[in-house]
């Protein structure tokens, strides 16, 4: 069976004040609430649609769903019920592409979803245990989404959570990894497959400069990465001062773009602020990019592994090709990774 890998995401559920179930005997509540027909919202798959708030036309769905006995486990589907997929057509065709040019070309289509189907942006995969969750996303599916599906789901289906609380899904920093505790690291970097940063056109009021044809013209050719320009401006022209950030955009080629690659650093003595302060931004750098992020501590660093709790894992596809994971075992490698994590003493 072909397989492919995925990193595992790691999450802790945070209770609310008063709050004793842990999230999967609030997940059972709400997946075992009833309807005025006695049925179910594991028999319902019609009510577990969520729609995305500010994202017209996208829904989250918790499609397969299953209780384990040990956890809570399932399939979530960010589908989206407009829009068009773009197709190669393939046949041949002669059109005339300029006053010298002939060629023969595919055409492009574009198509709808088909009647009573929906085109699917995203998946992800996640297992709940007491208050432990791991999942594995795909494309365009968040760790945000998957908060806010959970938050909804524990609302709705009337698990006992307070209308008024916010479900907190914790990242953490691996203890086997760094030295110390949190309140210890004093410096953060992030490498791989982080959001890239570069300069923006928004940040320049003449657009007819050539620094504004270029920046254009770079963003154009790399329109299929994420980039946020405007956050790295002030920080080449720190560096660099202005006109040097300037005439280092003006040389651009093509397809070239400028990159930020920052620290943070922290010194002086540990705050409780600032140690909260520091687990806020666990969640946040995991959220934020699937590459490694390195810390360094009063007691050394890390230097080849991720600082982030979570760890990629084989899984096992249908069929070669394929943009879904074989659901029975995705399970067992969710629970492989639970287990494995409390045998390290990751989690308990």
């Amino acid at each position: 069976m072909p397989t492919a890998y995925h990193m595992v995401h790691y999450r802790k559920y945070t209770p609310h004040s008063g709050g004793s179930d842990t999230l999967e005997a609030l997940c059972r509540k709400a997946l075992g609430n009833k309807d005025t027909t006695g049925a179910t919202l594991w028999q319902r798959v019609g009510d577990r649609f969520y729609d995305v708030p500010d994202v017209a036309s996208r829904k989250i769905l918790l499609n397969k769903v299953a209780d384990l006995a040990s956890a809570v486990f399932g399939e979530m589907c960010l589908v989206q019920n407009d829009g068009l997929q773009a197709l190669l057509e393939l046949t041949a065709a002669n059109v005339t592409l300029s006053n010298i040019t002939t060629a023969e070309i595919f055409k492009l289509q574009e198509s709808a979803a088909p009647t009573n189907s929906q085109f699917v942006r995203g998946m992800a995969y996640w297992l709940c245990i007491g208050d432990h969750v791991f999942f594995v996303k795909t494309q365009s599916m968040t760790a945000e989404y998957l908060r806010q599906y959970v938050d909804w789901l524990l609302k709705t289906g009337a698990s006992g959570l307070p209308s008024s609380v916010s479900v907190k899904l914790q990242a953490t920093f691996d203890v086997s990894q760094i030295a110390g505790d949190i309140g210890e690291i004093q410096s953060l970097r992030v490498s791989g497959n982080a959001v890239s940063m570069a300069l923006k056109t928004a940040t320049r009021d003449d657009a007819s400069s050539s620094i504004s044809k270029k920046i254009q013209r770079t963003a154009r050719r790399i329109a299929d990465r994420i980039v946020e320009f405007q956050q790295a401006l002030p920080v080449i022209e720190a560096l660099l001062g202005k006109a040097k950030a300037d005439s280092l955009v003006d040389s651009l080629g093509p397809n070239e773009y400028l990159a930020v690659d920052a620290s943070v650093k922290v010194r002086g003595k540990r705050t409780v602020e600032s140690r909260d302060q520091m687990q806020q931004l666990a969640g946040e750098l995991a959220d934020m990019t699937d590459g490694k992020v390195l810390v360094e501590g009063r007691d050394g660093k890390v230097s080849d592994d991720d600082a982030i709790l979570r760890t990629k894992m084989p899984f096992d596809l249908p069929h070669e090709g394929s943009n879904f994971l074989d659901f029975e075992n995705v399970a067992d490698q969710l629970q492989l990774v639970y287990k494995r994590f409390i045998e390290d003493g990751k989690i308990k």
